[in-house]
């Protein structure tokens, strides 16, 4: 009776695993860097406007190739003219800095059984998902900084543009991405990702279309025509208002970028035991 006992348990261990379901929610933090593409930044990835990017995240696995992550992602973007040699760039003298903040939820498609008891303890995935981030361009002047949305430094809120809005600083972007992940013990990974974000916005650095009548700008705020039109500042003379030329790209959204490593552990696990196959059985006579 104990040997058939011993046997049932023996077959039960092996037998369960098979139609078991491994599900595991993950708790972990991530650390890069953060920065943008758009009007004031020419290369895709320029260093010299990189910045330090943090946060903290909460993962879910289904399965041994799915996950949903949601997350909190912070850091900052800025750019400048300063940062290029062709003159007319330079001349323009424009520049900004936000901070940026993040909250999303994207889905992970691992290219290989990753999790607990996989014989994959690396695996490539890549994901895309949906987010909800603030910012807030500023740029300096007279050594302090200053908002520039409130200002409407192209127009935006005057009746004389009114196909120029005032944009919100709540949008929403579409992360993009590829990561690596690697199981360093049996319930923590370590991870790298790198993930681009669409934005349906194109200011993100306050920048996007012509020069409005900085007269018009000046006789509702005298610091929004200011920081509007900065060229005078580099070329020291009293240049004539450009009224209608090219500010900005208004045929380009920005972009913004999150990448680093990530580092989680698993705080709870369970599964579900999937039913194995009916089969079906033939009387025979």
């Amino acid at each position: 009776m104990v040997r058939w006992v011993m046997v049932l348990g023996f077959t039960l261990v092996g037998v369960i695993p098979s139609f078991a379901q491994p599900q595991t929610l993950e708790a972990g933090v991530f650390g890069g860097m953060s920065l943008y593409l758009g009007d004031l930044q020419q290369v895709r990835f320029d260093v010299d406007e990189a910045h330090p990017a943090y946060g903290g995240f909460l993962k879910y696995r289904p399965s041994r190739r799915f996950a949903l992550k949601g997350q909190y992602y912070q850091g900052h973007i800025s750019g400048s003219d300063a940062n290029y040699t062709g003159l007319e760039i330079r001349k323009r003298n424009l520049s900004f800095r936000s901070s940026l903040l993040e909250l999303g939820l994207q889905m992970e498609f691992s290219l290989a059984h990753f999790g607990e008891f996989d014989s994959f303890k690396a695996a490539p995935y890549f994901f895309a998902g949906l987010a909800l981030f603030y910012f807030n361009p500023q740029t300096k002047w007279d050594g302090h900084w200053v908002s520039l949305q409130p200002l409407g430094t192209e127009g935006q809120g005057l009746p004389e543009y009114p196909d120029r809005k005032p944009y919100s600083l709540i949008q929403t972007s579409i992360p993009l991405g590829v990561g690596f992940q690697l199981a360093i013990a049996q319930f923590t990974y370590i991870g790298f990702e790198a993930g681009f974000r669409l934005t349906f916005t194109d200011y993100l650095d306050d920048i996007s279309q012509t020069y409005p009548d900085l007269d018009l700008l000046a006789s509702h705020n005298p610091m929004a025509a200011i920081l509007s039109f900065r060229s005078p500042e580099y070329t020291g003379n009293q240049l004539p208002p450009p009224v209608g030329e090219s500010r900005g790209n208004p045929n380009n959204n920005d972009y913004y970028f999150f990448g680093g490593m990530t580092l989680s552990t698993v705080i709870q696990k369970w599964y579900t035991v999937k039913k194995p196959p009916k089969r079906r059985f033939r009387a025979q006579f």
